[in-house]
């Protein structure tokens, strides 16, 4: 059987407030009761010196709830799931302070379902500041990705999953992409390292959309020797 773990400061708040209102409870009957000083003497009780007592009581028990608070507050702050830099740590004031996470956020909801290398182009970062910089605006649920082939696809975090199958169906899904297609009903027949030189775009992001026009039987893929014709599917 698994035992529950018991919150140490539950634990303590509780017993402290049990120990509030017995002190209170005392505080109310002694003054109430008593008739005789230490001395003999009648004892005579105003008003005042009731309220005094109970203000005491009170102002003990609304530390008690306060303290504890902060100590829970601070507990869960601490057990929260950080993002690390070095020796410190990311707060959302800091990720969004970056201007190339901003740009790279920009891309994403400008272009829902963009993929690395159009990334790398688009905001001109190395291929490790990219993944560092993905990395944390997908540990902090900022953006999410999904996979789309052998590639993975950006999209914002308000993106639902009805939204992104339907953008997975589209046959034309970026400028890029159109860009591609457009080439290769022009130009029937044409190779991908043409394309990559017209665009001026790397090889691997030209196959990234040639792969997604061929998936939607857009473009037929023709081996002639060594290398690969496109066609329209017209």
């Amino acid at each position: 059987m698994r035992i529950k773990k018991v919150d140490f400061y539950q634990l303590i708040k509780f017993l402290l407030i049990i120990s509030s209102f017995i002190l209170l409870s005392f505080i109310l009957n002694h003054v109430l009761t008593s008739k005789v000083d230490y001395f003999g003497r009648e004892r005579t009780y105003t008003i005042e010196l009731v309220i005094i007592s109970l203000l005491i009581a009170l102002i003990f028990l609304v530390s008690i709830f306060e303290v504890l608070t902060l100590k829970e507050y601070k507990g869960y702050i601490i057990k929260r799931p950080l993002i690390k830099k070095g020796s410190s740590y990311l707060t959302l004031t800091d990720i969004f302070d970056n201007e190339n996470r901003l740009n790279i956020l920009r891309e994403i909801l400008n272009n829902p379902g963009i993929h690395q290398n159009e990334l790398l182009r688009r905001c001109d970062l190395q291929k490790g500041q990219l993944q560092w910089h993905l990395d944390v605006l997908l540990k902090n649920h900022i953006i999410k990705k999904e996979k789309y082939g052998q590639y993975t696809i950006y999209f914002p975090i308000t993106a639902s999953i009805e939204s992104i199958e339907n953008f997975k169906n589209l046959p034309s899904k970026s400028e890029t992409t159109e860009n591609v297609l457009d080439i290769i009903q022009k130009n029937p027949g044409i190779n991908s390292s043409k394309i990559s030189r017209i665009l001026n775009l790397s090889r691997n992001t030209i196959k990234y959309h040639i792969d997604k026009l061929s998936e939607n039987d857009l473009i037929n893929l023709k081996e002639k020797g060594r290398k690969i014709e496109l066609y329209p599917n017209i």
